[in-house]
C-alpha cells in the first residue's frame, strides 16, 4: 500500500484496534519506507479517538521523534495539547494523565491503555527471579480480550 491508496479511505473514522495496532507497529519497526507509509496512515486518523493507541505506537516503535514531528504534525500538536511530550520517551503515567484530560473517547482510550499496561506489568513481573508466573485478571466493560 502506498500513500495514494490511503487518501480516500475514510481513515478519520477508523479506530485502532488490536490487529491494526499490531500491523502499524510492525510497519513502524520495519524499513524506512514502511515507517513512512505507516506514519502517513496514522496522520490521517482522528487524533482524539486514537490518541492512546498512537501514543503507544510512539512509545513502542523504533520511529524517531523527528520522523513523528515531520510526518504527523497535527497528531503531535494534538498530543501536546494533552501534555504529552513530543521529544523523548513517553511514560505510562504521562499517557494516563493525558487520558484524564481527553474526555471525548474516554472509554475506548481507557480500554486500550489498560490492555497495554497489563501486558507491561505481566512481562516485567515475570522477569523477576522470585516470580514464577503472573496472572492479572481485569474485566473491562464491554471489551472482550
Amino acid at each position: 500500500m502506498d500513500d495514494k491508496n490511503t487518501k480516500n479511505r475514510g481513515l478519520k473514522n477508523i479506530v485502532i484496534d488490536e490487529e491494526y495496532y499490531t500491523n502499524l507497529l510492525g510497519m513502524l519497526n520495519a524499513s524506512e519506507e514502511d515507517r513512512l507509509i505507516g506514519l502517513q496512515c496514522i496522520k490521517k486518523l482522528n487524533p482524539a479517538r486514537n490518541f492512546v493507541a498512537i501514543a503507544f505506537l510512539r512509545k513502542n516503535s523504533k520511529t524517531t521523534t523527528d520522523e513523528w514531528n515531520k510526518n504527523c504534525k497535527t497528531i503531535i500538536a494534538f498530543q501536546e495539547t494533552l501534555g504529552l511530550a513530543t521529544n523523548g520517551p513517553l511514560k505510562f503515567k504521562d499517557i494516563y494523565k493525558a487520558m484524564k484530560k481527553e474526555k471525548e473517547y474516554k472509554e475506548e482510550n481507557g480500554k486500550f491503555f489498560t490492555v497495554r499496561y497489563i501486558e507491561y506489568l505481566q512481562k516485567n513481573l515475570v522477569e523477576m527471579d522470585f516470580i514464577e508466573s503472573v496472572e492479572i485478571n481485569v474485566k473491562l466493560k464491554g471489551y472482550d480480550k
